[in-house]
């Protein structure tokens, strides 16, 4: 067993074209550069990558170690990919133009609006699967919305209370995220409804921090990239460390794929396909999962509180 490191590195040589052998970095120096940082680590994986698929623009950096697509990023991106629909149309304005956000936001005294995933500090969102892995152009352009509202409810005829919530979240799923071409794969679906339902059972325990013990996804439709998706995620119960959460998700009918002009807009002011009421509406998909507040919880770094 001694000597198999210097096997390895024979058996190696021998089977590796010259010209490739100076690409041959060891393990752990890898190890070493992605400690580092991102920065340092993909320097690895473009020596890695053929000189074709290495040589190329790099994309544009993250705006305080956040991937998400921001305004300010806007004019950049829109001469790197004019013809995207998430860099010609501003996502928030249409968000704010949803009958349902509309209502959320008069209803401030029920539900408070936050965005979790621009509250993470940048050193840990850029690790974050969510927050940092699948943010960025084509992928999650914008961070969530997230309106939440808790409340107290009684259990065991008045003795013990506990606190319940409900989740309303927003969000664009691009075209880069899809399992059979133009379909959204249904793993990133279940990950959404696994992030939303953290953030509605926090509520529920004093830490804040609930871990998945269960999930269960029922796909009802085909989900499709470029639009609009709302998350509704609700406490159905809270037994001491353990609370279960139910919920379904929702596209609306507007379809982003193409830019969207003036004369689309004119035809949104009443709201039509940004209603999740809509006919053209479509419910994807159903889920439920029960979370467990962990006994270690002290020691871990809260992301859903803020």
């Amino acid at each position: 067993m001694s000597n198999y490191p210097q096997i390895t590195r024979t058996l190696m040589r021998a089977s590796t074209p010259r010209s490739l052998r100076p690409a041959l970095i060891p393990a752990v120096s890898i190890a070493r550069l992605h400690q580092q940082g991102p920065s340092r680590s993909a320097v690895v994986h473009e020596q890695a990558l053929p000189q074709s698929q290495a040589t190329g623009p790099p994309p544009p950096p993250p705006v305080d170690g956040a991937p998400f697509y921001t305004s300010s990023q806007s004019t950049q991106s829109q001469k790197q990919a004019p013809n995207h629909p998430e860099n010609t149309t501003s996502l928030d304005a249409l968000i704010s133009q949803m009958p349902l956000v509309q209502s959320l936001r008069q209803s401030r005294r029920l539900y408070k609006e936050s965005r979790p995933h621009l509250a993470i500090p940048p050193a840990i969102r850029q690790h974050h699967f969510v927050g940092g892995s699948l943010a960025g152009n084509g992928k999650l352009a914008m961070a969530p919305y997230m309106w939440t509202s808790s409340q107290k409810s009684e259990l065991e005829a008045g003795k013990k209370t506990a606190r319940t919530s409900s989740v309303v979240s927003v969000f664009h799923i691009g075209r880069d995220l899809c399992g059979h071409p133009g379909f959204v794969h249904g793993g990133l679906l279940s990950v959404l409804f696994d992030e939303v339902f953290a953030r509605c059972v926090s509520a529920a325990f004093p830490s804040g921090l609930g871990m998945t013990a269960n999930l269960n996804v029922d796909f009802r439709k085909p989900a499709l990239p470029d639009r609009l998706y709302v998350l509704r995620a609700q406490t159905t119960k809270v037994d001491g460390r353990k609370a279960w959460v139910e919920g379904r998700m929702t596209y609306v009918p507007l379809s982003l794929s193409a830019p969207l002009d003036e004369k689309s807009f004119d035809h949104l002011q009443d709201g039509d396909l940004l209603s999740e009421d809509h006919e053209g509406a479509v419910m994807v998909s159903e889920a439920s999962a029960l979370f467990v507040e962990p006994k270690f919880a002290d020691s871990m770094v809260s992301v859903y509180r803020t």
